[in-house]
Parts: C-alpha cells; sequence; structure tokens
C-alpha cells in the first residue's frame, strides 16, 4: 500500500501573482472540529450524507472534507452497469483504512462514513451519532493548538502552528479542494440523478512537522483556479489523530 501523505517540493513550484490575501476563515472557530466524509458517486445511500456534510460546513465549530474512493468505481448494477466517480482516487480509500484500522482495529471500508478528528467514525448518514463525537471532540481540544494558513499577492504560502507540547512529531499537511461540485451521473446505483459535493480534496501534501511552539512555515504555491480552495491540517501520522485544521478563504 502506498503512502497516503507524501511530501512536495513546494520551492520547484511555478509563483504566481494573487489579487488578495488568503486566511483562515473568520467564521470558523479556532478549534474547529475536522469532519472527514469518505463516500462515492457510485453509493445509492451516499447522497443523504453528502447533504449533511454540506449542513455541517455552515457552522462554525466544524471544517469538512470531502473524499470520493474508487472502489465503487467497476462495480456494475443490473439498471445502471458501473460509474466511476470523476473524483475518485485509490489514495483514499487508503486513507480510509488507515482510519479504520485505528479506530476499529479493522481494515473494513465502507460508505459512506464520516470521520471525526481522526478519533472517531460513524456512518455518514447518522446524524446523532456523528453529532454526538464532534461534542466529544471539541471537549478533547479545548483550544489546545491553532493553526493559520495566509497566501501573500507573490503567490506565497504560509502556515502558522501553535500550542502545547506534543509527545510524537505531528504532521502539516497542505489539502487542495473543489468547493464545490454537481455531478449528473450516468451510471451506477445513482444513474439520472446530480450528485452535488463540497470541499472535494484533490490533493494532498505534507509541508512539514511540528512538535511545540510556534512555527512558521513558507512555500510557492501554484495558481488557484476558480472554485478550487484549500485546508490546512495537524495530523499525527501514527495514530491519526487531527489536532488542529484551517480552511482558506479564497
Amino acid at each position: 500500500m502506498k503512502k497516503l501523505l507524501f511530501g512536495l517540493l513546494l520551492a520547484m513550484l511555478p509563483v504566481s501573482s494573487y489579487a488578495a490575501e488568503v486566511s483562515v476563515m473568520p467564521e470558523k472557530d479556532a478549534d474547529a472540529v475536522v469532519v472527514e466524509l469518505f463516500t462515492s458517486q457510485g453509493c445509492s445511500s451516499c447522497p443523504p450524507a453528502q447533504e449533511f456534510l454540506q449542513q455541517l460546513s455552515r457552522r462554525p465549530d466544524v471544517l469538512t472534507l470531502e473524499y470520493h474512493v474508487d472502489y465503487w468505481d467497476q462495480l456494475k448494477t443490473w439498471t445502471g452497469g458501473a460509474w466511476k466517480d470523476p473524483f475518485s482516487d485509490p489514495q483514499w480509500t487508503e486513507r480510509q483504512v488507515a482510519y479504520n484500522t485505528k479506530i476499529m482495529e479493522s481494515d473494513r471500508a465502507f460508505t459512506p462514513e464520516m470521520v471525526i478528528d481522526g478519533r472517531f467514525q460513524a456512518v455518514g448518514s447518522s446524524k446523532s451519532q456523528v453529532n454526538g463525537h464532534i461534542d466529544e471532540a471539541r471537549t478533547l481540544k479545548r483550544q489546545k493548538y491553532k493553526m493559520i494558513p495566509k497566501v501573500t499577492e507573490s503567490g506565497q504560502m504560509s502556515v502558522s502552528v501553535e500550542g502545547a507540547r506534543l509527545m510524537d512529531n505531528a504532521q502539516v499537511i497542505l489539502l487542495r479542494t473543489i468547493k464545490e461540485a454537481a455531478t449528473d451521473v450516468k451510471g451506477g446505483e445513482n444513474k439520472g440523478t446530480v450528485m452535488k459535493s463540497h470541499n472535494i480534496v484533490k490533493e494532498m501534501m505534507v509541508i512539514g512537522t511540528w512538535s511545540s511552539g510556534k512555527q512558521d512555515y513558507s512555500f510557492s504555491l501554484p495558481r488557484f483556479e476558480a472554485g478550487q480552495g484549500c485546508a490546512v491540517l495537524l495530523q499525527n501520522p501514527e495514530t491519526r489523530q487531527i489536532y488542529a485544521g484551517g480552511l482558506c478563504l479564497m
């Protein structure tokens, strides 16, 4: 299984100009809980979870991310045949399996599944269970860690991380996202429907490590296209726990 997270030689990427500075969304709490949905356009039970994720994204105490797994892509139905999700990627399947191996001690993968702060998991459409885990995660965080991503007009991105000392190094992870998309699904279990997605993760890059104090990370960033965004996570690569997250405002 290939590594879920990979480094990137960001200094080699082209620098482009920006009209304004990008920073963490002001309507999000500094200790917002990170909720990750693992989903697929080939899964008939996923649309309600994706709608629920959109509802959660409006809360100031929640940062939402959507990952499309690939194990539905080759499955055929009697009426719709197969449907390859245009946002699917095997690395998101690997990320989901890594979570479940830690949280449930099982390599089981299913959709829709939500993972909360890398600590808890639930069926993605189970609002009561997910909301209960969000409350648990907020109690555990207590504003111990904070991270702020910014992009300057010159095309340089910086991430400031600070908080209590950790026993082990955490990874500072940059995720490039598509803020929203609507797909006319022409096959699979959802054939004939339009599926809406939000904060779809397309790329993931490790930009540094952190263990204590205040640290700043700077690097060049490729130009954002219309409708793209980014998020930054502070995550333990072994336990999978997420200590903090920041969502960029474009």
